[in-house]
This record gives C-alpha cells, structure tokens and sequence, in this order.
C-alpha cells in the first residue's frame, strides 16, 4: 500500500499492532513529511508550531517598530526569526520529491515572507524600518497560509525555478516600492499648511530621503523584473501556457510604466505624487498579471496555473 511515495506493509495496517519506531527513524519521518510510527499527524503538528511562532515574533516585531524601537537589535534578530520559521513552515512541505506546489496562496505567502527578508535586508544600510508598519501586518496574515498538498507539485527545472524566483524577488522589491509610495503621499499630505502631522507622518523619514529611498527600491525592482523576464522568455517552450500571455502582456506595461518614470525623473524631475502614482500603477499592473491571473484560473475556474 503506498501512502505519499511510502511503502507499507501488511503490519502497518490498522488492524495490525502497533510497533515502536526507532526515535531517528520517527526524526527522519518528521523531518521528511512521511508518516511513521511518530503518527501521520506528526508533519501538520510540526506545521502549526512553526506557524504560531513565526506570528508571535512577526507580532513582536510589530509592536516594537511602532512603539519607535525600530533601530533596537533585538527587533531585528526577533523579526528574522519570524522570517526564519516563517519560510520553513513554507517551503519544507511545498517540495515533493522535486516538486513544488507554486499554487495562488503559495505564491501569496512567499511573495509577503521575500517582502519582509528584503525590508529587515536593506534596513543595515538604509532607514526602511518604516516599512515594516505595512510588511509585518501582511505577514502575520499570509503566515496561516497551508502549503498545498503534494498532489499539485510541478516538476519545474531550473530556468523555470530561476525564473519564478527572480519574479517573486522583483513583485516584492516593487511592493515594497508601492508601500514606500504610500507613505511618500501620506508624509507629503501632512506637510500640508492645512494640516497637523499625525505621530507616524512624524517618525517617518525625511521626504527628500524618502524619494531617494524610493528610486532605489524602484532601480532594484526593475533589475530583478528585467532578469525574471528574460529568463522567462528563454524557458519558455510555448506562448500558449494557459495565462502566460496575459502575465507577459501586464509584466512588459509594468516594466514600461518604471522605465518611463525613472527616464522623466532623470529627464524632466519627475517626483511626488506623479512618481508615486507611477509606481503604484506599475504595481498594480504587476499584481493583475501575476496574482490576478492566478486566482482566475486557479479560484474561480479551477484550472492550473
């Protein structure tokens, strides 16, 4: 009888009496997913503990960056812990035997735990804790996300791996972009004669620095959507995937929208409100080609993706 690529005999029944595993071999079954004398319960169990840990350090690290404890080390080495548990509750069942099950909440949940990585990454260098008021509230949602069963594994090689993790990479850069791009509007309307700075418009960064903050993000949002978008135009064998043209269609006006405002910025000054509407509009053709086309054919009609 096999049971997830596992053999069992007839003494593995449920009739048959109970034997005791050796504690490496119920190790090795926990650590592998596969069912074992330690109980077929033994990898959901594992899962759940993972999950509520990465919440309880996401939620720390929440409330430490907005009671203005961001710079504090410890936030930092609590935040990367919840993105530590946070990917191996992810990614240790989402590979089956060399499969991986890239379905619409998996990517969901990946895309916010690369925005989280990125933001603790580029805040050594650079004040992008700020970032983490939006990141971390996403992540203490998507890290409840199940990754999905071993049935809907793909066995992608490795132009299409590359592929898809330089897109996850550049939809993350350019969602922190779009965040930035919110609280540039936000710290641009309490500057306002007509009205009073709110405590959070006050821990922000400068503006000046928030719009060098927020070419940067861009500058490296665009590198990563250039490679993901060439790796995948070489790895792929047919223009006819079911929604490979509407992701490639919405991913190139996306790519445009960036290139044109980093050109009228360097050309013409562009900056604001007219850049940040730019970036969330390139966002949002991003999310649309991406996510929107997953969630159609994935959700609503029930064909992969």
């Amino acid at each position: 009888m096999r049971f997830h690529g596992a053999q069992f005999s007839v003494f593995d029944a449920p009739w048959a009496p109970a034997r005791a595993a050796p504690p490496a071999r119920r190790l090795r079954a926990v650590q592998s997913g596969t069912p074992s004398a330690a109980g077929p319960h033994a990898l959901p169990l594992l899962l759940l503990a993972l999950q509520a840990s990465a919440f309880a350090l996401y939620l720390a690290a929440l409330i430490g960056i907005a009671s203005g404890k961001a710079a504090s080390r410890l936030i930092a080495a609590v935040w990367a812990a919840g993105c530590i548990l946070h990917g191996w509750s992810l990614l240790h069942p989402m590979w089956h035997g060399g499969g991986f099950a890239f379905t619409f909440f998996n990517a969901v949940a990946l895309t916010t735990l690369l925005i989280n990585a990125l933001v603790l990454a580029w805040a050594w260098w650079r004040p992008t804790w700020h970032l983490g008021l939006i990141a971390l509230p996403c992540a203490l949602a998507a890290v409840w996300v199940e990754p999905a069963a071993a049935a809907s594994a793909k066995d992608f090689g490795w132009n299409i791996r590359a592929h898809i993790l330089l897109s996850l990479l550049a939809y993350g850069a350019l969602t922190l972009a779009g965040a930035q791009a919110l609280m540039l509007l936000m710290k641009e309307h309490y500057l306002g004669p007509r009205h009073m700075a709110s405590r959070m418009a006050e821990r922000l960064p400068p503006l000046d620095r928030m719009e060098a903050l927020l070419v940067e993000i861009i500058v490296l949002g665009l590198i990563l959507l250039t490679l993901g978008l060439a790796v995948g135009g070489i790895a792929l064998t047919s223009p006819f995937v079911p929604g490979m043209l509407h992701k490639t269609v919405f991913s190139l006006l996306a790519w445009s929208t960036l290139v044109a405002l980093l050109w009228g910025r360097w050309r013409f000054g562009w900056r604001g409100r007219l850049a940040a509407g730019m970036t969330l509009a390139a966002l949002g053709l991003l999310v649309l080609g991406f996510l929107g086309t997953k969630f159609v054919l994935e959700i609503i009609l029930n064909r992969p993706a």
